[in-house]
């Protein structure tokens, strides 16, 4: 960001900070005033909602900036110029898509609101409600989070960001370095972990990172008002921003280092997902056969969608003046000016006819207004039921965040470079139930290092176990399996070692991964930044991503796209 922009930034961000609490039902007429802001209970949940607000403004921003950049997406000739520009590579140095501010604005906000609710907490000491006393370190906790979510996404989309913790109330130079830090994105991956792992001290206690709020309960301590349950899924999941930090910090590490961090990963990811097992039912999180029938579910809404897959998600609500551009930029049909981005036809003959995410099943991708549309968002023909809304303009659809599959990707990954490649392999293709046909998972007694290679936890996810019955990430897609290279039953400890760690292999399993979460995460923000982890990885390889990217750009325009990846992956901005 350019110096004159961090001045403006903050400028922006102070004086609107305190004025942009409207989210459901707050009232915009009675917004917080800087002289009184947090002066009592109630403003306590109107000062957070301005963090909520931050992120509406922000949530389809990374979608805009970097998925035209992709496999799947590409400019109409409706677009505008900056975003054509951005889907032909060119300079990305102060083309408004590209502007961090919206990420830092998010990072003031969670700053100024933890450091007012510290100091609302020691002005009126142990004078709180019963509610106040729970909820208070459970909003902190959730304010932590969405300051760990924005510097994910700054690390992860331009591969650098300065880190503060201070509260903004007054302009303060970059060159001031009491108050700024420029880190990389090993920096980042390390100061977010450590404030998810840590915590923070504030209002008189330590707040450990991963309080999850009872919205319920807080809008009506006595009885619940069970109409705001949903709320409960409007901050990211600590697993989710944990798991995934970890899993880019590796590409930086030495070997015992990255390894600790893929067995944490695998060890927290498959708790995680057999303690929601446990607790919540048979279909949490999962890659099962009902993903089948409820996908589409999962995009097309104005809440949380299927909650069963939901980690983290931004909602808006066009009767309180909540917008995204989403439906404008992919719907066709949308009245007036609109339709800048379609998915193109190199990467929708990627899935096969009978991947319910291809072009067959139209319940990603449709054709509508007789043009090819991205309609994952706002359209399913599933039942018959079409737009979400007869008025197209009215749509404001939900921006997931973190999904299951997020988490399966991430457990396929570390089981991969903790050297079990069959696990991995597993995950990956078609799961647990046709690994283990019988029903029952019938352990095999391999072991890696002293290790068993097959973790028993895994046993959960069988329906005889009372799990859901895993197919995998392909299997819930009804997708084309990866064929991955294996060895024999009959080698020799020896082998299975060398096998098992040989950097090719690893690589190998890690591109399949990378070419199915392509295919996944379509239009969410995601697929090019998997793609630069990749690159990141194997000894800054821009190749990964061109290879996947060039069949998209004709002839004359491939060497532009080549030699801008060559130059920089990360989007560039001057900082």
């Amino acid at each position: 960001m350019k110096q004159r922009s961090i001045y403006l930034f903050f400028l922006v961000a102070l004086t609107g900070l305190l004025s942009s609490c409207q989210f459901f039902e707050t009232d915009p007429d009675n917004v917080l005033k800087e002289g009184d802001y947090i002066a009592k209970e109630s403003e306590m949940y109107r000062g957070f909602l301005g963090i909520v607000t931050r992120m509406q403004e922000v949530g389809d921003q990374a979608i805009f900036l970097t998925d035209p950049r992709c496999n799947y997406l590409e400019a109409t000739g409706n677009a505008p110029v900056d975003l054509q520009n951005l889907a032909a590579y060119d300079e990305t140095d102060g083309n408004p898509y590209a502007d961090p501010t919206g990420y830092y604005a998010v990072i003031v906000s969670c700053n100024d609101f933890i450091a007012k609710m510290d100091e609302y907490c020691q002005r009126v000491g142990g004078a709180m409600s019963d509610s106040a006393k729970v909820h208070v370190p459970r909003l902190v906790s959730s304010a932590l989070r969405y300051k760990v979510w924005a510097y994910y996404m700054l690390g992860r989309i331009y591969g650098e960001a300065y880190w503060f913790d201070t509260d903004m109330t007054e302009l303060r130079p970059l060159t001031d370095t009491r108050t700024f830090e420029h880190l990389d994105m090993f920096g980042i991956c390390n100061r977010c972990i450590d404030l998810l792992d840590n915590g923070i001290d504030a209002c008189g206690q330590h707040i450990p990172a991963d309080l999850e709020m009872n919205w319920s309960y807080w809008i009506d301590p006595v009885n619940g008002n069970e109409s705001y349950q949903y709320w409960q899924y409007m901050t990211p999941k600590w697993i989710s921003l944990r798991a995934e930090l970890a899993s880019w910090r590796t590409n930086y590490e030495d070997e015992a280092s990255a390894a600790a961090d893929w067995l944490w990963i695998r060890d927290n990811v498959l708790s995680f997902l057999n303690a929601s097992i446990t607790n919540q039912g048979t279909d949490y999180y999962s890659c099962s056969m009902q993903i089948i029938l409820e996908y589409p579910n999962i995009f097309w809404t104005e809440q949380v969608g299927y909650a069963q897959q939901i980690l983290g998600a931004i909602f808006y609500d066009y009767q309180n003046k909540q917008y995204n551009r989403l439906v404008q930029y992919f719907c066709p049909e949308f009245p007036g000016d609109g339709y800048y981005l379609r998915p193109a036809a190199s990467a929708q003959a990627a899935y096969n006819e009978s991947d319910i995410r291809g072009e067959a099943q139209r319940l990603v991708s449709n054709t509508l207004g007789g043009q090819p549309a991205f309609s994952k968002y706002y359209y399913t023909r599933l039942n018959n039921r079409g737009y979400l809304r007869a008025k197209i303009f009215e749509i404001e659809p939900t921006i997931p965040l973190f999904r299951g599959h997020d988490l399966h990707f991430l457990l396929a990954e570390a089981e991969n470079h903790l050297g079990h490649w069959d696990a991995a392999r597993t995950l990956l293709n078609t799961g647990m139930l046709n690994r283990f046909p019988g029903g029952y998972m019938t352990l095999p007694t391999d072991s890696l290092d002293g290790k068993p290679v097959w973790d028993p936890g895994y046993a959960n996810w069988f329906a005889t176990s009372g799990g859901y019955g895993d197919i995998g990430i392909v299997g819930a897609n009804r997708a084309r399996e990866y064929d991955l290279p294996v060895l024999a039953d009959d080698a020799t400890e020896a082998q299975k070692r060398s096998f098992a760690y040989d950097r090719d292999r690893i690589k190998q399993y890690d591109l399949a991964l990378a070419d199915e979460y392509l295919k996944e995460f379509t239009g969410e923000g995601k697929s090019y930044s998997y793609l630069v982890k990749m690159a990141e990885r194997y000894g800054r390889d821009y190749q990964v991503i061109y290879d996947r990217v060039k069949a998209k750009y004709d002839a004359g325009l491939q060497p532009q796209v080549e030699q801008s990846l060559r130059t920089k992956y990360f989007i560039n901005w001057t900082l």
